[in-house]
């Protein structure tokens, strides 16, 4: 074979190779819907659509702090980078409000907006893409009805390469799953629909699942616990998760608050919040669901108290003055505020402090208008020392395992978070 040719050929594969890359890339802009030309809904689907944002977070994702419900820019951190949450009301600038329900469609199937762009997988597309049709078109129906506002959400801040969102056509064809949830014919009902929101909507994995280096969920691993915004969700699933029953699975969904594994916190606490305000039914199909993933021989925490620590001495006046007379109840129950005997939950049985020192510094207070469990947040009157000793101090007398590492840091990342949000 001549040079010429062997040029030739190189140059036919590049060209080919090109045409390939632009056909997975590539997607069309689609036609924006003229201004009043929105198809009417009924009520039942708007209610249904509004069930629905709340079953996926949609408002607690996509509204900054002190922002306007829906409006985007909101930050979430990721190991890329940091990503702001979109405006979603009707807005025609800078919302969704020339999105026809085609383009929304394919914003939640494909991951694709309206433009042609791809999006970041921080939008739960990968979940959403498993939501039927009647689904999809009520969360539109709703949206359509939110307070149209003028934001435009900040540029993501992301280094190269990761702000090249063409990559994400790559990403896709790798880890994108679509289609729907296809029911379990031996199973009932009420678990498939669980199955369907747990998989779907309330996108339960993209927290409690592991995510590889790319930064898609580890299927082998569904909903095995996974580290989300300085927090860690528990196992749902598999080695190390605890089991739960129905009624209080239910319980915790809809109150943030069980007896017998304590009390929601974090952006645990967010998602209680939303599901306290759709059907009980909904929450009661979820409930059936994850309960069905663990069974009796499943680890139950046991009452520990270990006594005061002998290194830790010191620390016992301020659990005294600041937590016992919650936690320590002469009866073992939960008195006015809930608080537990601290063994029962998750929080002090992981291998990272972050459930625990988290939880001191901000407390727990989503619920209080409600009646709900209600903690103080300790990061405005204990110093980071206390905190850390107090953190300590608990992990060993109220669990079986090791002394915790990077305490201190956990807590000082804790501290400037909330700072950062007083605006000190």
């Amino acid at each position: 074979m001549t040079y010429r040719r062997i040029g030739l050929v190189s140059i036919a594969v590049l060209i080919a190779l090109v045409i390939i890359a632009f056909a997975l890339i590539w997607r069309p802009e689609l036609t924006a819907t003229a201004e009043g030309a929105e198809p009417a809904y009924g009520k039942d689907e708007i209610a249904r659509g509004y069930a629905l944002a709340q079953l996926g977070n949609c408002e607690s994702c996509h509204t900054a702090e002190d922002g306007a419900a829906y409006a985007g820019g909101r930050p979430l951190d990721t190991p890329f980078g940091t990503i702001f949450a979109v405006n979603i009301t009707p807005d025609r600038e800078t919302g969704i409000g020339e999105w026809s329900p085609e383009a929304f469609t394919r914003a939640m199937r494909k991951g694709v907006d309206r433009e042609g762009a791809h999006l970041y997988p921080a939008f739960p597309y990968t979940s959403f893409t498993k939501i039927d049709d009647g689904d999809i078109s009520a969360l539109y129906a709703y949206l359509r009805t939110v307070p149209a506002v003028e934001n435009e959400a900040p540029e993501n801040a992301l280094p190269f390469p990761f702000n090249i969102r063409a990559l994400m056509a790559g990403w896709n064809l790798l880890f994108l799953d679509a289609g729907p949830v296809k029911a379990v014919s031996r199973e009932s009902d009420e678990w498939n629909t669980g199955r369907y929101l747990v998989e779907g909507v309330t996108h339960c994995g993209a927290c409690h699942t592991p995510r590889n280096a790319l930064g898609a969920e580890k299927s082998s691993d569904s909903l095995a616990g996974a580290e989300i915004d300085g927090w860690y969700a528990p196992p749902l699933a598999g080695d190390g998760a605890r089991a739960w029953n129905k009624p209080q699975l239910a319980a915790y969904l809809s109150a943030g608050f069980s007896r017998d594994h304590g009390a929601a916190a974090g952006p645990m606490g967010e998602t209680v919040t939303n599901l306290s305000k759709v059907a009980p039914a909904d929450v009661t199909a979820i409930a059936t669901y994850v309960a069905s993933l663990t069974d009796d021989t499943s680890p139950a925490f046991a009452a520990i108290d270990n006594g005061v620590p002998d290194d830790l001495a010191a620390t016992h006046a301020l659990w005294v003055g600041a937590c016992a007379s919650c936690h320590e109840a002469a009866d073992g129950r939960a008195n006015p505020s809930y608080g537990v005997p601290l063994s029962v939950g998750f929080a002090l049985r992981g291998d990272k402090p972050l459930n625990a020192a988290r939880t001191i510094v901000g407390g727990i207070d989503a619920y209080r208008d409600r009646g709900g469990p209600y903690m103080p947040a300790f990061g405005g009157t204990l110093t980071a020392e206390q905190i850390t000793d107090l953190t300590q101090y608990v992990r060993a007398r109220f669990s079986d395992g090791a002394a915790w590492e990077g305490v201190g840091d956990t807590v000082e990342q804790a501290l400037s978070e909330q700072n950062e949000g007083d605006g000190q």
